[in-house]
């Protein structure tokens, strides 16, 4: 990964979490910011923070008090059960993190937390594996074979790493 995207993440995770929800597939969508965002009503739209980590096609787990796991076989885990883990997050600092072989990433939170995120392996076909937004509307989009990019937040999904197989995605 090149130093101006690991000052992306230095920057992103040198915050507290300050929002967590999950999307369509049980996405992961996690905030880090300086001030908790609030809890978003039936119908609204989610605030945006100022760094937003997304796990886009890869499998995540929360580990500590609150724990629950997501994969792409079909995670045994309810909904419920992993939003509860993920919003656990909410409000702890990022202690430490570290790229797990450049693909995945492995934040240590206060309160005895930890998130993972592992890519989908490459038989699944070349994709975004996980993201991370910053206040700049620009986007570090990492695949899950290794490479790392950044793209402008308009710039659609399907053009991230072009020589990828057209997933139908924008």
């Amino acid at each position: 990964m090149q130093e101006e995207q690991l000052a992306r993440l230095r920057d992103a995770f040198s915050h507290h979490a300050v929002s967590a929800w999950l999307g369509y597939g049980d996405v992961l969508f996690l905030g880090f910011g300086e001030r908790v965002l609030p809890r978003v009503q039936a119908g609204e739209r989610h605030a945006r923070p100022p760094y937003e980590l997304t796990s886009n096609f890869a499998s995540w787990r929360v580990e500590g008090p609150v724990a629950a796991q997501w994969t792409d076989e079909g995670s045994p885990t309810e909904r419920a059960e992993l939003t509860a883990a993920a919003e656990s997050l909410i409000g702890e600092r990022v202690e430490a993190w570290v790229l797990l072989d450049q693909l995945g990433l492995r934040l240590v939170f206060t309160g005895s937390k930890v998130l993972i995120v592992e890519p989908w392996p490459t038989s699944d076909d070349i994709a975004d594996a996980w993201s991370l937004t910053g206040p700049d509307e620009r986007i570090l989009a990492v695949s899950n074979d290794g490479r790392s990019i950044i793209v402008q937040a308009e710039t659609p999904v399907r053009d991230w790493f072009p020589d990828a197989p057209d997933r139908g995605t924008s």
